[in-house]
């Protein structure tokens, strides 16, 4: 609720004749695809940007499920589970989980081998094949007041993509773009290969030279931040 009421009050602050975008990478070898069906009703929902497209996105799912990562974290209040279609033929089985009780907060932890100084998590698995892609993102709405940093990471073995906030709008002035999380980037050692953000419909780059399996485990990562209900951006075009 504060970050919802923060960004709102941020939004107020930003007046463009253009509509607003987040600042990224200009190294990124990627076109702008603009997200199709992130609002409006949650029956029956599909997203849709580019080639990439999911099935009926399935909400607080309650059967079990096959994936160790997961049957681990029945107790989350949030769950979303899609199919995510990406080029060449390629699909992805995704699960997502969020707002766990606090027993389960240790155990994710363990599961990740990494000190979790953060309560807010976002995290899930995306199976393309025989891999299965585990992933986390701590303080997803980049709660200014209490978590600034907001980041984490996807992984499959000793294949690894970092996951950062991008915290900046184009054109916006510099002491404003530490204030709230506008999307995240995706990036392979160093290298920046994708970006959503959240902004209004939500927008979507991958690199265009990535492998299709790639493509799609950031596209499968890409629609989850999108479908989070916490994280809504900010709709600029409404503010003004």
């Amino acid at each position: 609720m504060k970050t919802t009421i923060f960004s709102g009050l941020l939004a107020l602050l930003i007046v463009s004749c253009k509509p607003a975008e987040i600042a990224i990478n200009p190294q990124l070898n990627a076109q702008a695809m603009s997200v199709k069906g992130r609002n409006g009703f949650l029956i029956g929902q599909k997203i849709k940007y580019g080639v990439y497209h999911t099935d009926k996105v399935q909400r607080g799912w309650t059967q079990g499920y096959d994936v160790p990562f997961m049957l681990r974290f029945q107790g989350a209040k949030e769950k979303l589970r899609f199919k995510q279609y990406g080029p060449e033929g390629i699909s992805a089985e995704v699960s997502c989980v969020s707002k766990f009780k606090n027993v389960e907060l240790p155990i994710l932890g363990e599961f990740f081998g990494i000190p979790l100084d953060y309560r807010n998590f976002f995290a899930g698995n995306i199976r393309v094949g025989d891999a299965y892609w585990d992933f986390i993102l701590h303080n997803p709405n980049g709660d200014f007041l209490r978590e600034k940093k907001s980041a984490g990471m996807a992984r499959y073995g000793d294949h690894v993509i970092e996951i950062n906030a991008v915290r900046g709008l184009k054109n916006q002035p510099e002491w404003m773009k530490d204030l709230t999380v506008f999307g995240h980037e995706f990036s392979i050692n160093g290298k920046v290969i994708g970006a959503v953000s959240t902004v209004n419909r939500g927008t979507v780059w991958i690199d265009e030279s990535l492998d299709a399996t790639h493509k799609t485990v950031l596209a499968a990562l890409a629609t989850g931040i999108l479908l989070r209900t916490d994280v809504e951006g900010v709709d600029m075009q409404a503010a003004r």
